[in-house]
C-alpha cells in the first residue's frame, strides 16, 4: 500500500460533509461564548417591578411637588343627576330651603297645637318616610319636603330635631362657614359633616 502525500489526501476528504459540521460547530462555540460573558443569561434582566416575560417599559418620573405644597382637599361628590349650579348657588338654594322648612313647619304648628316631634333625637328630614316626622312637610308644602341640592337626602340632605315645642333645621354647605355662623351639636353623626349651619324656632 502506497503512502499518499498530505496533499492527495486532503483532496480525498468528504468536504460536502466536512463544511457544514464545521459551520455548526462554530455557532455552538459562539453561543457558549454569549452565555458566559452574559452569566448564563442571554436575555437582559427584566425591569423592576415586571412580572412573567421580561418586556422593556417606557419609564414615567413621577410628578414633582413644589416644597410646602400639599395635596387638594377631596371634593363633596356630586351626584348624577342633581341639581347644576357652583357651590355658591348650591348653598344659597340650601338656605333658602331653611326658610322653607321653616315656614312650613310652623304652619304644621298652627294646624296641630305643636311641631312634628322628634322627642329631641335628631332625624333626616325625609329619608325613611315611615320614621322621619319631617315627612309630613308634604301637607303644607306643595312640592313636599325639599331634597339637597346634590341629591342622596341621606347623605347631603337636611336634618330635623324638635320636641314638640321648638326646633332645629340642619344643612350642611359646601362653602366654607365661619366658626361663629357654624351650628353647634352634640349629635356624632352630624359632627362629621362639613360646614353645618341651622335655624331654630322660636
Amino acid at each position: 500500500m502506497t503512502d499518499r502525500s498530505l496533499p492527495e489526501r486532503i483532496r480525498s476528504w468528504s468536504w460536502a460533509t466536512i463544511v457544514p459540521v464545521g459551520f455548526f460547530a462554530a455557532a455552538l462555540a459562539a453561543v457558549a461564548w454569549l452565555d458566559i460573558a452574559s452569566s448564563g443569561s442571554a436575555e437582559p434582566p427584566p425591569l423592576l417591578g415586571v412580572v412573567g416575560t421580561p418586556v422593556r417599559g417606557t419609564f414615567t418620573p413621577p410628578t414633582a411637588t413644589a416644597i410646602g405644597a400639599r395635596p387638594s382637599p377631596k371634593p363633596r361628590p356630586t351626584i348624577e343627576g342633581a341639581v347644576s349650579g357652583t357651590p355658591a348657588e348650591r348653598d344659597q338654594q340650601r338656605r333658602i330651603d331653611l326658610l322653607s322648612m321653616l315656614d312650613g313647619f310652623n304652619k304644621l304648628k298652627a294646624r296641630d297645637g305643636s311641631y312634628p316631634s322628634t322627642k329631641g333625637n335628631l332625624q333626616t328630614l325625609c329619608v325613611f318616610k315611615d320614621i322621619d316626622v319631617g315627612c309630613e312637610l308634604k301637607d303644607v308644602i306643595a312640592s313636599g319636603p325639599p331634597h339637597d341640592p346634590l341629591g342622596s337626602s341621606a347623605e347631603n340632605g337636611y336634618w330635623y330635631s324638635s320636641d314638640g315645642s321648638s326646633l332645629k333645621i340642619y344643612a350642611s354647605l359646601e362653602g366654607e362657614v365661619p366658626a361663629e355662623q357654624q351650628c353647634p351639636t352634640d349629635n356624632v353623626d352630624l359632627k362629621e359633616k362639613a360646614n353645618v349651619v341651622c335655624i331654630t324656632a322660636p
